[in-house]
């Protein structure tokens, strides 16, 4: 990492300083978004944690040549985060669960607000949480940068909703935020292309349309494999790396596709009873689609009560997502009324 980067981490957020592209080294940027300025438009081309790839920026890059870095982490708010996840760790009784839990949601809608980016709290869960090992986080990032980083804010998200659905103790919670992490490694092969990418981001949009996009598209043989069969690929490996304390959540990603009506890939089997923590799952990646920008990083209200999604209308989810709003609208009253 440059001296120019590290120098920069320590200036406020408002503040942008110009990298040159030869400056940027294949290394591990932390605690910020890396844009590339065309005119007025910013395109994200990356997240923390994850690795600038040259020959992907000079690809991207033509004819530009400087790069603007803004650190977006509130680094007191994840650190009061991790804190709050580390307490949880060691608690065991009920009650004291529950109140730890409604302290995180409470925290979580004070701070969400653009002084304190999305980011902030997805970063603590990632510190926090993930088990998933680095060799296949490092395949999912250089399969696919935008794919990773939906994997990186849907797992944060899945900590938000299973504590708004009343799943309290810490194991659980890592083991949700895990599940939803791997959901689309199986997609991270060779046959992996922009083919399968699109049909995935059509298939969240709208079930049914992938396989009819990879027809039109004529596909191969190969990225219609990957496509169809990658929940079941994605559930072997994550059962074969045994990081889960409780492995039946594993289902939810064999069942990611799955609709109620059993027109769903990769069995068609009819999923008319989807359970509580499978729900929390399905929902949990649903809410993350790859857009331009992701809105929720921001506002979090705004975000939900503009959400809808016909794949969730397939699929009983409705409790999961009542109860997430209900909690949150609940703490940002209290928040905005001061009551």
């Amino acid at each position: 990492m440059s001296l120019e980067l590290l120098d920069f981490m320590k200036i406020e957020n408002s503040q942008l300083v110009k990298l040159l592209v030869s400056d940027v080294a294949k290394k591990n940027i932390c605690d910020g978004h890396l844009y590339l300025s065309v005119g007025e438009r910013k395109f994200y081309l990356m997240k923390p944690g994850v690795f600038v790839d040259p020959d992907f920026i000079k690809k991207q890059a033509i004819n530009n040549h400087e790069f603007d870095f803004q650190s977006v982490i509130d680094e007191d708010a994840k650190e009061q985060f991790k804190k709050h996840f580390n307490e949880l760790k060691s608690m065991k009784l009920e009650k004291e669960l529950r109140a730890k839990c409604t302290e995180i949601l409470s925290y979580f809608c004070s701070v969400y607000s653009t002084e304190a980016h999305f980011l902030s709290f997805a970063m603590a869960c990632y510190e926090e949480f993930c088990e998933l090992p680095i060799p296949q986080q490092l395949m999912m990032h250089e399969t696919d940068m935008y794919l990773f980083r939906k994997s990186f804010y849907s797992a944060a998200f899945s900590i938000l909703v299973g504590i708004a659905n009343d799943f309290y103790h810490f194991p659980m919670l890592r083991d949700f935020y895990n599940v939803t992490f791997s959901l689309d490694i199986g997609l991270c092969e060779i046959s992996y292309s922009y083919f399968v990418a699109e049909a995935c981001n059509l298939e969240s949009r709208m079930p049914g349309s992938g396989r009819g996009y990879l027809e039109n598209e004529k596909a191969t043989e190969l990225e219609k494999d990957t496509f169809i069969a990658h929940p079941e690929k994605s559930y072997e490996m994550l059962k074969s790396l045994n990081i889960l304390n409780f492995p039946e959540l594993a289902e939810a990603v064999l069942f990611q596709h799955e609709l109620s009506n059993g027109s769903g890939f990769p069995r068609g089997v009819f999923k008319a009873q989807v359970s509580t923590w499978e729900a929390v799952i399905i929902f949990s990646d649903a809410m993350v689609e790859i857009l331009p920008e992701y809105n929720f990083e921001t506002n979090v209200m705004e975000f939900l009560t503009g959400f809808k999604s016909r794949k969730l209308l397939e699929l009983p989810v409705s409790k999961v997502f009542r109860k997430l709003f209900f909690t949150l609208e609940h703490f940002k009253k209290i928040k905005d009324t001061g009551t």
